[in-house]
């Protein structure tokens, strides 16, 4: 009896549960495919600029055909691709990104990078090494030393980041209208400092200038806060564009890395 009852409970769960398996398996597939399926201008220069502003986006297998003097920047998340014309360039999706690859830049743009951001060395022409300066492991991070507007996903949890933390350093912050200052101070060795929230509140429009012991220049910023966190490449791209957010847009797409020109693919 108990057997029967046991088997008629396991008939009655397996079509519920195995069209929930289903159904998140191609919500799954679907999402991934989306994700993959596209890919975004993010810098266009040249007599075709108007064609591919910044933020216009193209299916994989989209053609791209340019005039002499074009130069396109392609973000995607395989990586970047810079088109250079004249010709004409076929997208695809022949190198998809690396599940370490996609996990790091999930981490970049989802607010929870927090290494410290390494410095490089790229090998020149010549014999010496020539020193890349760290950038930002977070996407959301505001760099001292660049100023603009900056997109703010999470106000309460904004977090100031310096490139040289080899020594202990200040920084002023400054309210441009009723001259308060705030000052910060970073330990030996810390790239991070939480932004002093109740001193220098973060607001839509928010201005201040940026002066720190260790950098060459004073940087005036202007905080956009975005509405919603961007949860993907497209999004975040797409607000940062939106938002004229250009300093963080430039680290976005270093962060995903920039491959070699391509030449035409047509004649």
């Amino acid at each position: 009896m108990l057997s029967d009852r046991h088997t008629r409970a396991n008939s009655a769960l397996k079509p519920h549960f195995f069209g929930k398996c289903a159904l998140g398996l191609c919500l799954a597939l679907g999402i991934s495919g989306t994700a993959f399926a596209q890919s975004m201008v993010v810098r266009s220069v040249g007599p075709s600029a108007s064609d591919f502003p910044a933020g216009k986006k193209l299916a994989a297998d989209s053609k791209v055909t340019l005039k002499s003097q074009d130069q396109i920047t392609i973000v995607s998340k395989t990586g970047t691709r810079v088109l250079k014309g004249p010709g004409t360039f076929t997208l695809n999706r022949r190198n998809l990104a690396s599940s370490t690859t996609s996990t790091r830049l999930a981490s970049f743009i989802n607010n929870r990078g927090r290494t410290r951001g390494r410095t490089g060395a790229v090998r020149g022409a010549g014999t010496e090494a020539a020193v890349v300066a760290p950038r930002s492991p977070n996407l959301w991070f505001l760099d001292v030393t660049k100023g603009g507007k900056f997109c703010v996903a999470n106000p309460n949890a904004l977090v100031l980041w310096r490139p040289d933390y080899t020594g202990s350093a200040s920084a002023s912050i400054v309210e441009p209208i009723n001259g308060g200052i705030t000052q910060v101070e970073w330990r030996k060795g810390s790239p991070l400092k939480a932004w002093p929230k109740t001193a220098a509140p973060v607001s839509n429009g928010a201005s201040y200038q940026l002066i720190g012991s260790n950098v060459p220049k004073s940087v005036a910023v202007s905080f956009v806060v975005l509405e919603t966190q961007p949860q993907d490449l497209d999004e975040a791209a797409a607000a940062l564009i939106e938002n004229g957010c250009q300093s963080q847009l430039d680290l976005l797409v270093d962060t995903i890395g920039t491959g070699p020109s391509t030449d035409s693919d047509e004649g």
